[in-house]
């Protein structure tokens, strides 16, 4: 069991780099099979198709994505400074992962129930991690607020409008790499507008 966790977990990864580097759409079993040095036979003997094997990829990359953000946010200083290092690394796991996440895009009304249900996790996770910081800096007097809850779906709410003002202006359903400048500028700008109107007056 152990060996077949082992040969399941390196196809993983190596579909993760192919789908991150060429897309879905440009990714086969046999590139994927020859990249490790398996037979595409027993490719699918653990996925049966391109699409579960890409579903998996994306759990595997978003377990990898909640990890490095719990351990570098806990590293900061500040709530202040945890909310920006959330936005940095959410920016350049975008950037690194392009690719692989427009895909899930261009299958569109095809996309499996069990990805949504992987993309919904990963925003439920974010709205946790935001609510720990809003709360952590209540708790070290760096931020004042009556419903640390409704505070933070606020902020959320605030940074999906953000990507939807911006995508309402083209027609594409997955920002382009330029578009996510402009995002993730405005992002940063909010959030820094945002966390001042939540710090005591004191401290103004």
């Amino acid at each position: 069991m152990e060996n077949q966790d082992k040969k399941r977990n390196i196809i993983i990864e190596a579909a993760l780099k192919r789908f991150a580097h060429y897309g879905l759409s440009k990714t086969t079993m046999t590139e994927i099979a020859k990249d490790i040095s398996f037979s595409k036979a027993l490719l699918y003997y653990y996925f049966p198709d391109k699409l579960s094997l890409y579903v998996s990829a994306i759990e595997h990359l978003m377990q990898i994505i909640s990890r490095d953000l719990v351990k570098s946010i806990d590293k900061t200083s500040s709530s202040t400074e945890g909310v920006f290092k959330l936005l940095q690394k959410r920016q350049s796991f975008i950037q690194k992962y392009y690719n692989l996440l427009e895909s899930s895009q261009i299958i569109g009304c095809e996309l499996p129930e069990n990805l949504c249900e992987k993309f919904n996790k990963a925003r439920a996770f974010e709205t946790i991690i935001i609510g720990s910081l809003f709360n952590r800096g209540i708790t070290n007097g760096e931020f004042e607020m009556e419903d640390p809850k409704l505070t933070t779906e606020i902020f959320i709410d605030a940074l999906s409008g953000i990507h939807f003002n911006i995508m309402s202006k083209d027609k594409n359903i997955f920002p382009e790499k330029e578009q996510f400048k402009q995002i993730f500028l405005k992002e940063k700008v909010f959030a820094e507008i945002f966390l001042q109107g939540l710090k005591p007056r004191t401290q103004e």
